[in-house]
């Protein structure tokens, strides 16, 4: 088999990958290994060292050299060979590889899952999640935004579409696609939504399967799909997306080496290895932080002059909230904890992306050469693309994950039941579908959210579903971008400081949910089965050509494994929305009612964007960062 270099630069391998690291450079700003090292107090301290708390870190002590920096890592300065390659979504993906620094503990068992616990993962190193996630790199609908702000009465910060849209720029430095791969495959980018300054990167990959083609194409056979110019642009349709990745190396970008590595500031200190147990306050003044270091897991703390910057999670900012007594009375006294500041929403209103598993292939895709398993059944093809990698960082293995995605309304997805459907949500119960212990607050959210999200519904602008598709596999699980169920992450009463949070997602508690996540299954088999795709051979093993009526599909979703909780996008949890509503922060990210307190990460979305979670993640980390230095 002979294979040009021209040819293949044009095609896409995504399964198999080969890792390969570049030499990094020393920190300059500097870690602090031992409490010695700690200065007498900080001007700052981050709660966790992940993506948030790096960005916002960073702009703080870029032009103010005489302000101090803490940032709190409970997890490692991890091994670069378990973050940086990128060939094949990252080394999780790939066999061999090191193991990635993660938190694994499972969650609470699902009362609408057939009472399944499953697997919570998340980053456990400096840098995160967004050093450990797929690099996938979205930030959702602009309407997403724009019911942030509507939860207040005055949205006086800008928290709305045009106020985080600068953000999003800011955020990071856009590389256009290359040019022979955007002409074969028709990728049309806009540049006047993305910045060029951020040291984090938005590159692609070099190469494309034409097994894509197909499945492109029969996106625009299923009725109201639109295409989207920019993944950028806020709308729901068909469209490409640019991958976290440095556009020369071809490896990940992300917050340790875009926000802390080659800085060279004194002033920014990292502790890596150092769990936060609490912040301690006096009266109501968050003044310090309570942390254990080292194999003995002794205690220390550290003083904060201006601010402690909550940044820990949508899964541990709650926990050591509650450890501190600042959360709902009920839990910490359960616990034995002493409330400090009751505040009823603290981890409630939790919510993550659920996703519907499927298996439908078409095995027509293993005809289209090359594919992904040339690589592992083709000597020459995966030597070229070895050849390729070790020249230049291109090929086959400057791929991540999958570029492109139909990104869709409800509009197009359920043409005759979303009207029913909006309908129906407004007009619940709300409280009803929450436990039955829920704070009159949280529940009064919950019901402001639903009706943002009933109207929104019946828009053709509003991302309700991701059909992603594969060029050697074909679609892939789709997911609910729009959850309309709410959990909970609250201490466990047994062990608060030592045993990880009580995480119940409460996935399917909301009827509508199962509607719409059958729908998403007879869309997918559509788009299989009633396009051109048909010729392709498909065939689906999950959940089965049998599972058909609504009674069935809605078996298949609780009692069979047809639905997961988790896209490992937990968000909600410490909501920036009015005190009356269940919210625990302001528009200004202060916690109510604790002074010196704020939170920046992904807990504070009041309801989750149409997306993944770490452009949405830095976008809010940059807008922080300046609502903090507007204080200083």
């Amino acid at each position: 088999m002979s294979i040009s270099r021209s040819s293949l630069l044009v095609a896409l391998a995504v399964s198999c990958a080969h890792s390969f690291t570049v030499p990094r450079s020393a920190h300059h700003a500097r870690q602090v290994k031992d409490v010695s090292e700690l200065l007498p107090a900080y001007d700052y301290i981050f709660v966790g060292g992940g993506t948030s708390a790096l960005t916002v870190a960073d702009r703080l002590t870029e032009d103010a050299p005489d302000l101090t920096v803490l940032v709190l890592e409970a997890g490692p300065f991890a091994d670069p060979a378990s973050y940086l390659p990128v060939a094949g979504g990252g080394p999780s993906l790939t066999g061999g590889s090191p193991t990635q620094p993660v938190y694994n503990f499972t969650s609470a068992p699902q009362e609408h899952l057939d009472g399944q616990s499953y697997d919570i993962i998340l980053g456990n190193m400096v840098g995160g999640s967004s050093g450990v996630n797929s690099m996938m790199n979205l930030r959702g609908s602009a309407e997403d935004y724009d019911r942030w702000g509507q939860l207040f009465e005055n949205d006086e910060v800008g928290w709305n579409w045009e106020g985080i849209l600068p953000y999003f720029k800011k955020a990071l430095n856009f590389s256009p696609p290359p040019k022979e791969v955007a002409d074969r495959f028709n990728i049309t980018y806009d540049v006047s939504y993305w910045g060029s300054e951020s040291r984090v990167h938005a590159a692609w990959p070099t190469f494309q399967y034409p097994g894509l083609d197909p499945l492109v194409a029969a996106f625009d056979e299923m009725p109201g799909v639109e295409h989207v110019a920019d993944s950028g642009a806020g709308g729901a349709g068909v469209y490409w997306f640019p991958t976290l990745m440095d556009p020369i190396k071809h490896e990940r970008s992300f917050a340790l080496n875009g926000h802390y590595e080659n800085l060279d500031r004194p002033n920014y200190h990292i502790m890596a290895e150092a769990t936060v147990r609490r912040i301690m306050l006096e009266g109501s003044t968050a003044t310090a932080v309570e942390f254990q270091t080292g194999k003995d897991k002794g205690v220390s703390t550290t003083k904060a002059k201006k601010e402690i910057i909550m940044a820990a999670g949508a899964v541990h900012t709650p926990k050591i909230l509650q450890c501190s007594g600042i959360g709902p009375k009920k839990v910490l006294e359960a616990a034995g904890i002493e409330t400090i500041i009751d505040l009823p929403g603290v981890g409630q209103n939790f919510q993550d992306h659920p996703t519907l598993v499927t298996n439908i292939t078409h095995k027509g895709l293993l005809d289209i050469h090359p594919n992904g398993f040339d690589i592992p059944n083709n000597s020459s093809f995966r030597d070229w693309a070895l050849e390729a990698w070790e020249t230049d960082r291109s090929g086959p293995f400057s791929l991540g994950i999958e570029n492109v995605a139909a990104w869709l309304p409800l509009t197009a997805v359920a043409p005759s039941l979303f009207e029913s459907w909006a309908t129906e949500l407004e007009t619940q119960e709300h409280a009803s579908y929450l436990p039955e212990d829920t704070h009159p607050t949280v529940a009064a959210g919950y019901a402001a959210q639903m009706q943002g999200l009933a109207a929104v519904m019946r828009s053709k602008d509003t991302v309700w579903t991701r059909f992603k598709v594969n060029g050697t596999l074909g679609p892939t699980n789709p997911i609910l971008n729009q959850p309309l169920s709410r959990g909970c992450v609250n201490i466990d009463a047994a062990d608060p400081f030592g045993k990880p949070p009580v995480v119940n997602y409460r996935t399917l508690s909301n009827p509508v949910e199962i509607k719409i996540l059958t729908e998403m299954l007879r869309w997918v088999r559509k788009y299989s089965f009633e396009t051109s795709l048909k010729d392709l051979g498909p065939v689906e093993t999950m959940p089965g050509p049998d599972v058909v009526t609504d009674e069935q599909i809605a078996k298949y979703l609780t009692h069979g494994g047809g639905a997961l909780p988790s896209d490992y996008h937990p968000a909600g949890t410490t909501a920036m929305m009015p005190l009356e509503l269940g919210g625990v922060v302001d528009q200004t990210l202060r916690v109510y009612g604790v002074k010196s307190l704020r939170i920046i990460d992904t807990g504070i979305m009041p309801s989750l964007p149409g997306a993944n979670t770490c452009q949405p993640t830095y976008g809010m980390a940059e807008k922080a960062a300046d609502i903090i230095k507007s204080n200083i």
